[in-house]
Order: C-alpha cells, then structure tokens, then sequence
C-alpha cells in the first residue's frame, strides 16, 4: 500500500468515524428532546386535568348550591303560601261569625277611630288654635254589612260605650249613605279625613307580629330546627 492510499485511509477512517460521533450525538440529543417533550406534555396534561377537575367541581359545587336554594325558594314559597291561606280562612271565619259578635268587632274598630279622631282635634287645637268643626263621623260600610248592621253598630256605639266617647261626640256618628268595595270592618270618615279599619288592612299591618306566631304554629318543628342552628 502506498503512502497516498494510507492517507486516504486514514482520511477515509477518521470521517467514519466523526459521522458515527455525529450521528450519535443527533440521536442522544433527540432522546433528550423527545423525553423533555415527553414530560412537558405529561405535565400539560396533568395541569389540564386538574384545571378541569377544579372546574367540574365548581360546576357540580354550582350546581348542588343552584339546586339546594331553589329546594329552599319553593318550601318557602309554599309555607308563605300557606301562611297567607291561614290569615285568609281567619279572616273568613270572622266575617261568617254571628251577626251580633261581628258587629260588636266592627263597633270597636268605629269607636277606637272615633276616638283617635277627637284626641288629634283636641291637641291641633291646643297646639295651633285650629278649629276642626264638629262634622259627622260617618261609618262607610260594604254593601251586606250596610244593610245586616249599619244601623245596629251606630245603635250600639250610643248605647255601650258611654265611657269611651264623650255624649256630644256619639251624637255626630251616622252611618254613610254610600257604600264601598270592601271585604269587612268599616272606614271611619269625617270631613276629608278617612281611617280605614277594614280587617284585611288591620290584619295585613298586624302581620310583622304575628307572622313568627302563625310559622311557629303551623310548623313546629321548622322552627325548632332554625333555632338550633
């Protein structure tokens, strides 16, 4: 072998050589890059699994929440319900009541009225020198009560509570001669001055006081269970 051909050889083998070491280090540095795509999109997956965990959670959590209140809105609904069905039947019961009891009621709501009227007169007057008059106190029924015990309560009112009204003020009460739409009770008018004391209105105010009595009763054991927590 010549001295040419050994150095060609020679050439020949270093180049081999190199390309091996070449083509080995490619091939080391595409495992390192696959094994870190690798464990970036085993971490990308972990990350989006566990965001959508955290996101079906608060779907369900959202969910069960959303569901829980509307259980709750409904049974209140329908306790509120109830509620108002027991005002409604007591009111009902009182306008069914016997003639005489009823009109008793209404004499007392009139006289009550009648009274609040004459003591805000009495102190205008002492306050300002205002002159109120002495005008009727007309009682302004619906048309059935009008009719069963308009003329009754203002012969009551005259004749039973003496000790609540003044003789000059039991003079000016009459009974209205018109009518008006409502469920019972009586509308104390005098002048341009009006107080309503028909029932559904006196229990509508009554009801902040009562309501917790009326739940109370109707649902005991709601109750209790509130209470202890």
């Amino acid at each position: 072998m010549t001295g040419l051909e050994k150095i060609i050889n020679k050439i020949e083998s270093d180049t081999e050589a190199e390309c091996k070491a070449l083509l080995d280090e490619a091939e080391a540095e595409v495992c390192r890059i696959k094994e870190e795509y690798d464990a970036k999109r085993e971490a990308a997956e972990a990350s989006a699994n566990e965001r959508l965990e955290r996101e079906a959670e608060g779907v369900i959590s959202r969910a069960k929440s959303s569901s829980a209140m509307s259980r709750r809105n409904i049974i209140s609904g329908a306790r509120s319900k109830t509620v108002d069905l027991a005002y409604s039947m007591a009111l009902k019961k009182i306008y069914s009541s016997p003639r005489e009891q009823y009109a008793e009621l209404v004499s007392m709501l009139a006289v009550g009225a009648v009274r609040r009227h004459v003591e805000a007169s009495t102190e205008r007057a002492k306050q300002y020198g205002e002159d109120t008059g002495a005008g009727q106190f007309e009682l302004v029924f619906n048309e059935r009560d009008r009719a069963e015990i308009g003329e009754y309560v203002v012969f009551n009112i005259k004749n039973n509570y003496k000790r609540e009204l003044k003789a000059e003020d039991m003079r000016r009460i009459t009974v209205a001669a018109e009518t008006v739409a409502i469920d019972g009770g009586v509308i104390v008018r005098c002048g341009n001055v009006e107080e309503n004391c028909t029932l559904s209105l006196i229990a509508e105010n009554l009801r902040t006081k009562l309501d917790p009595t009326v739940y109370s009763t109707l649902y005991p054991k709601v109750t209790r269970d509130e209470d202890s927590h």
